[in-house]
C-alpha cells in the first residue's frame, strides 16, 4: 500500500509539473553582436542601429537550432532577409552585455565598425511556427519515416560489391535526410537478425511509415577488350507499411568503366545517386501528402527512468520540438513511464526523432518499435552547451515593441 500511494503522489506531481509547460519547445538564450559600419569621426555612435542588428543576429542564431545544418548554411542570406523585419517580435527579453565599441573589421582592416554585444531570450515556439509558414522548415510528419534496404540482384547476387553498395546506401540516406525525411536504421535495433527481410517487413518491425527497396543489378560490357566496365541499374520501390500500397517507383542506370569490376560499379552508382535521390524524394513527398494519414496515437514507453524531470523533458520535447497534438501520461511506475502521444509521426519516426534530440543530462536510446508502440531507454549523457540550452536567464530588460 505505501508504494501504491507513493506512485499516485508522483503521478499527481508530474501532471502538475507538465501542465505548467504548455510549450514544450522552450525559449532559448543566445548571445549575439550587432555590427554596423562606422561613419565619419563626427557622426554619433549608431547605437540604435547596432541594437537592431544584434536582435536580428540573435534570432538568426536561434534559428540554427531549428533548421537542418545543410539548409541553414545554404540559405543563410535568405534567412537573414526573412527575419530582419520580424526579429524583434521573437525576442522576449534581452540584456546588453557590454558597451558599444569601435573595432577594425575582421574582414577588411581598412574598415571601422561599431559592435554591440547582447544576450537575448528568443521565443523559439513562435519562431518555429513562423519558419514553418515561411517554408524554411517542415512540420513533423509532413514527410514519412523510411526504412531502406539495398539488395544486389541478378549478376551481383552471387558476388556483391559490398563497398559500392554500402556507399550507395550511405549517400542516398544522407541525401534523403537533407530533404528532411526520417531514415530509421533497422540494423541498429536490438533483436534484429541477419536473416534477409524485405524493406516492407523491416518497416513494419520498427514502426516506420515506408519500406524503400532498392535492387541493384550490373550488366558487364560484352566486349571487355574495347572498354572494361558495364552498366549499373537501380530499381527502387517504396511501399506504405500500413497497407502495402505503392508510394514511389523508379529506375535509373549509368555506366562505369574500370578494369576492376567493383570500381566500375562504384563509378556507375556514383553517377546516378543524385538523380535517384531527387526523384525518390519528389515522389515520396508528393504521394505522401496526397495520402497523408490522420493523427494517430503511439504509446511511448520509457524505461530506466530515474526522475520525474526526465519524463517531463521528454513530454515537452514531444509537444514542442516534434509538434505532437497530445502527450498524455498513461502510467508511471518505478523506473518506467508511458506517454500516449497523438501526432502525425509513426511509432518509428517518433522514436528516431527522440533519439536524435539532446536533453539536459540524459539521452534516449531506441529499444523497439512497432505499430502504435515505441520504447526507448533513458541513459546518462553530457549536458548540452549552456548558450543553446533552453531555460531562464538573468535578463534585465523587457521586450521592445
Amino acid at each position: 500500500m505505501p508504494r501504491r500511494v507513493t506512485v499516485r503522489a508522483l503521478l499527481c506531481a508530474l501532471i502538475c509539473t507538465v501542465a505548467s509547460h504548455a510549450l514544450a519547445l522552450e525559449p532559448i538564450i543566445v548571445t549575439s553582436e550587432g555590427v554596423v559600419a562606422a561613419g565619419s569621426a563626427s557622426d554619433p555612435p549608431p547605437r540604435d542601429a547596432a541594437f537592431r542588428a544584434a536582435l536580428v543576429a540573435a534570432v538568426v542564431e536561434a534559428s540554427r537550432t531549428l533548421i537542418p545544418p545543410e539548409r541553414f548554411g545554404q540559405e543563410a542570406e535568405r534567412l537573414h532577409t526573412l527575419l530582419e523585419p520580424q526579429a524583434q517580435t521573437f525576442v522576449l527579453t534581452y540584456r546588453v552585455t557590454s558597451s558599444l565599441r569601435k573595432r577594425v573589421s575582421p574582414l577588411d582592416p581598412e574598415v571601422q565598425e561599431w559592435v554591440l554585444p547582447i544576450s537575448a531570450r528568443v521565443d523559439t515556439p513562435a519562431l518555429r511556427k513562423y519558419l514553418v509558414r515561411a517554408g524554411m522548415i517542415r512540420d513533423a510528419g509532413e514527410r514519412p519515416s523510411l526504412v531502406m534496404r539495398v539488395r544486389p540482384v541478378g549478376g551481383l547476387a552471387a558476388t556483391p560489391p559490398v563497398g559500392a553498395l554500402t556507399s550507395l546506401a550511405r549517400t542516398l540516406r544522407g541525401k534523403l535526410e537533407q530533404q528532411q525525411f526520417v531514415l530509421i536504421e533497422a540494423d541498429l535495433r536490438p533483436g534484429e537478425t541477419t536473416e534477409p527481410r524485405s524493406a516492407l517487413e523491416l518497416a513494419r518491425a520498427v514502426g516506420a511509415d515506408v519500406g524503400l527497396e532498392l535492387d541493384v543489378d550490373w550488366r558487364p560490357n560484352p566486349d571487355a577488350q574495347v572498354a572494361a566496365g558495364g552498366v549499373a541499374e537501380v530499381r527502387a520501390r517504396a511501399l506504405r507499411a500500413d497497407d502495402g500500397s505503392e508510394l514511389a517507383i523508379t529506375r535509373f542506370e549509368a555506366a562505369g568503366y574500370d578494369a576492376e569490376r567493383d570500381e566500375a560499379i562504384a563509378q556507375a552508382l556514383l553517377a546516378l545517386e543524385a538523380q535517384l535521390a531527387a526523384n525518390l524524394g519528389l515522389q515520396l513527398e508528393r504521394n505522401w501528402q496526397a495520402q497523408t494519414p490522420g493523427d494517430r496515437p503511439v504509446d511511448l514507453e520509457l524505461e530506466a527512468v530515474s526522475s520525474l524531470a526526465q519524463v517531463d523533458a521528454v513530454r515537452r520535447a514531444v509537444l514542442g520540438t516534434l509538434a505532437a497534438k497530445n502527450a498524455d501520461l498513461q502510467t508511471l511506475e518505478a523506473g518506467s513511464a508511458t506517454l500516449r502521444v497523438v501526432s502525425s509521426l509513426s511509432a518509428g519516426g517518433l522514436q528516431e526523432r527522440l533519439a536524435s534530440l539532446q536533453f539536459e543530462g540524459f539521452a534516449l536510446t531506441p529499444v523497439e518499435a512497432g505499430a502504435g508502440r515505441a520504447r526507448l531507454r533513458v541513459e546518462a549523457a553530457p549536458s548540452a552547451p549552456g548558450e543553446l540550452a533552453p531555460g531562464s536567464g538573468q535578463i534585465d530588460a523587457p521586450r521592445r515593441n
